[in-house]
């Protein structure tokens, strides 16, 4: 690995933003990632306690193009991810569902390992002005990244300030429960979606799935339900998720538990493009699942973008 200083930074490690630093090395550009937490995934999260371990953001993952396709099957020889389940409920669809190994954070992991990027986690970024590079990649969701481009003085131009500004985000709760024993009423695999239910959006075994090796239990309220129970009391959500789970799953002998609220889950709606830039020295460039459709492989897409926007700037 080079010693030579960066040519782009990247704010976030979430797949958007190992996205781009694969991408980037494969154009021989050279980038150090900032990541603000202690693990790189982003949404594709994990969690650890009570001795378990928990998917807790994103569950699964589709492949729709033939470029996300070809990479994963590439993650996939290396053992980073698997095919997890092809469908929920009775009559399964058919279509992979992919999950990451050992967790859903794998999949950005590999990504960051293939790339020449220096990796900074726990590394938060309050100054963008401060980053001795030539271009700069905001991956978080749009709001956080206008935050810190303004703050930096760093502003967006008004016209796709106003764009940004529109895009709005589903919020989600995440229930977390350690249990004493496995929970009774789960399928093979280990995952429930529920599409159309009003209280709950999935349930996951973490046991089953292969996670955890202590029985484990991510439940995610609706979008409805998280907004509803948004300001109440953990204790309040907590006791409103079992309740509701219970009708699905028998056995939830709970030994502890937790709660992540995500406010930016997703976006209510996306961005045409890909990813959108402005400026000169440096090149601000912003990504995310906001843009070209959502989800994993709508957020790796944009990741991929970015990194070949700005790349036309810093060479």
């Amino acid at each position: 690995m080079s010693n030579s200083s960066p040519d782009v930074a990247i704010i976030g490690a979430g797949i958007t933003g190992a996205a781009a630093a694969y991408r980037l090395s494969q154009l021989g550009v050279l980038a150090d990632v900032y990541e603000i937490d202690s693990n790189v995934g982003g949404r594709m999260a994990r969690f650890q306690f009570g001795g378990a371990v928990f998917d807790h953001g994103a569950q699964f993952f589709t492949t729709r193009g033939n470029e996300f396709r070809t990479l994963v099957e590439a993650a996939e020889a290396d053992g980073a991810v698997e095919v997890w389940t092809h469908g929920f409920g009775e009559a399964p669809d058919g279509y992979e569902r992919w999950r990451g190994v050992p967790d859903m954070t794998a999949l950005a992991a590999w990504l960051l390992h293939k790339s020449e990027a220096v990796l900074h986690v726990e590394s938060p970024v309050t100054d963008l002005g401060r980053l001795s590079t030539s271009g700069i990649i905001l991956t978080p969701p749009i709001p956080v990244s206008v935050s810190l481009a303004q703050d930096s003085g760093l502003e967006p131009p008004p016209d796709l300030m106003g764009r940004l500004e529109a895009v709005q985000y589903k919020r989600t709760i995440a229930v977390l429960l350690v249990l004493h024993s496995p929970p009774a009423g789960m399928p093979p695999g280990g995952g429930i979606q529920l599409l159309d239910d009003h209280d709950l959006a999935f349930i996951t075994d973490n046991c089953e799935k292969g996670v955890s090796s202590v029985p484990a239990v991510t439940i995610h309220l609706s979008n409805n339900a998280s907004l509803a129970l948004w300001d109440q009391s953990d204790e309040a959500v907590i006791d409103f998720a079992i309740e509701k789970t219970r009708s699905w799953v028998e056995g939830l002998d709970v030994a502890d538990h937790s709660i992540t609220r995500w406010r930016y889950a997703g976006p209510a709606e996306v961005l045409a493009e890909s990813s959108a830039s402005w400026g000169k020295e440096p090149s601000l460039v912003i990504a995310g699942e906001a843009f070209n459709g959502p989800k994993v492989e709508g957020a790796f897409n944009s990741g991929i973008d970015a990194a070949n926007r700005v790349a036309e700037d810093v060479r």
